[in-house]
């Protein structure tokens, strides 16, 4: 009796185990979040895009010197730096602030309009100590190199967005009907863009634009597009009823001329879709300019193409 009893404490022992991990292993898989997806942009990458501000930066909070500034003029990441302000304005150890540069005014290409003030981010630096009227700081992201006069602006915590949803990316659309805008400058100053790269687009919170916006890349089709016109095809088409030619007379027929001129067709045709060349994501807004980051392309983007917002 006693080893029959015995017997099935332990069958019944080795039936509950699974039946108990089991249930632990569904419990955690309820309470675990779903993963969040990757972001297309590394926080690295997002503090060294620059940017078009509508006025120039405050000048008040500097770069003033640097260790060892006897020997060398530029300072990067690992370097110690001295600020211009300590106690006496409120610096306070462990503050982070970005290290930026204005460059000067920028143009829409296109309009002729002042934009605003285009700034290069130059890294991070966080304050170490702090004296009555200065502070000793080091650089800890460097995206370029620092110099004695670089503008210091408070720190504010940027996230990559995530990636939008794969999904195929046709040659030819109508589009969404959603804002749209220009490229009208890139990091680089580069002309011919490529995915991964970083421009500005004239749309801003005035617009109603935030980031991880998505955007179109596209390029009309028609006598606007590229540089190149097509020639008049005028001559072709000066014929009688009977499709002679009135200036050539070595037939009594133009063998080359179609029913009707190019402009005569361009007249009334419909809407034609619009040449698709890309996708970007908005990485930071300002008041009437936004930083995107060029996701993927069709083919090669160039300065002045359209961009329109995803729905």
């Amino acid at each position: 009796m006693k080893q029959s009893l015995r017997i099935a404490i332990v069958l019944a022992a080795f039936l509950l185990i699974p039946l108990s991990k089991a249930a632990v292993a569904q419990r955690e898989g309820t309470n675990q979040a779903s993963p969040t997806p990757n972001p297309v942009a590394k926080r690295t990458d997002i503090y060294c895009t620059g940017f078009i501000a509508d006025a120039a930066p405050r000048v008040d909070l500097q770069v003033i010197g640097g260790e060892k500034e006897n020997s060398r003029q530029y300072f990067a990441e690992g370097d110690v730096v001295f600020l211009n302000q300590g106690r006496e304005k409120g610096i306070q150890s462990g503050s982070v602030y970005y290290v930026i540069r204005p460059l000067g005014e920028i143009t829409h290409p296109f309009t002729k309009k002042r934009m605003g003030v285009y700034v290069r981010e130059l890294g991070l630096l966080r304050v170490l100590e702090t004296q009555e009227k200065t502070a000793t700081a080091e650089i800890f992201v460097s995206c370029d190199t620092i110099e004695f006069g670089d503008l210091l602006k408070p720190y504010e915590e940027m996230t990559g967005p995530g990636a939008r949803d794969p999904h195929p990316l046709p040659r030819y659309a109508e589009g969404s009907g959603g804002t749209s805008g220009r490229i009208v400058y890139s990091r680089g100053q580069h002309e011919y863009l490529s995915a991964n790269q970083i421009v500005f687009i004239d749309l801003g919170r005035r617009q109603g634009i935030e980031a991880g916006d998505n955007f179109n890349i596209f390029r009309t089709i028609g006598r606007t597009e590229g540089i190149t016109k097509v020639p008049t095809d005028n001559v072709v088409h000066q014929r009688d009823k009977d499709f002679g030619s009135n200036r050539y007379r070595g037939g009594d027929y133009a063998i080359s001329a179609t029913h009707e001129t190019n402009g005569e067709v361009l007249a009334k045709r419909p809407a034609i879709p619009r040449k698709v060349l890309g996708e970007m994501i908005i990485l930071k807004v300002e008041n009437s300019t936004a930083v995107a980051l060029i996701t993927r392309t069709t083919e090669e983007i160039n300065i002045g193409d359209f961009v329109e917002r995803a729905n």
